[in-house]
């Protein structure tokens, strides 16, 4: 009896293990939403921190959580707004990183922004009513699905393809001498007689 316990202990150990490996694993895709949430508001902080430290603002953490701030009437809004901006870029390179799959791309931005609208609006006790951050939201999802489409889609082909032709070390084309034909080709006239 304790032989088949045992047995199924290890199976099951093996069976989450391998579980985690695949890419659509329910338990995956929760700890890549969490680690692209967590860069997605680290990044904001450091870059929200640092803009605050160096034009003499102090820094809120409604910057980041609350929608209210981010308007077009003033400079704090068009900081706010570039700021978010840029933490999207960098994401970007995040989610190639963690997600890597071009085809899972669009849910994961659009996922960090899903995410992000409880979060604002929790923390600021009214469901987001400005237009601007509503706008900025829009863009926002729009570089990451798109650059982050692009990026992944880059990393699989370059797995895939070009894998061998870049020597690592060197980062040239390894072995160029082997890469040459043995017999020339001759040219042949291409213009239309």
């Amino acid at each position: 009896m304790f032989e088949q316990v045992r047995g199924y202990i290890r199976l099951h150990k093996h069976d989450a293990a391998e579980s985690f490996r695949d890419t659509f694993s329910p338990s995956r895709i929760f700890a890549q939403i969490v680690l692209l949430q967590i860069f997605y508001y680290s990044v904001a902080f450091i870059l929200f921190y640092f803009t605050a430290s160096v034009a003499g603002y102090t820094f809120d953490f409604g910057w980041i959580f609350s929608w209210e701030l981010i308007s077009f009437g003033n400079t704090l809004g068009w900081t706010l707004s570039l700021l978010w901006l840029i933490d999207s870029l960098i994401c970007v390179m995040f989610m190639t990183v963690i997600v890597g799959r071009s085809k899972l791309a669009w849910d994961f931005a659009l996922t960090i922004h899903a995410v992000n609208l409880p979060v604002c609006w929790l923390y600021s006790g009214s469901f987001p009513k400005h237009a601007m951050w509503w706008f900025l939201q829009s863009v926002s999802s729009a570089l990451m699905v798109g650059l982050g489409t692009w990026t992944t889609r880059w990393k699989e082909l370059r797995e895939t393809f070009f894998e061998g032709l870049l020597d690592p070390e060197t980062g040239r084309v390894a072995d160029i001498e082997s890469a040459k034909p043995s017999e020339s080709i001759p040219m042949q006239n291409l213009q239309p007689e």
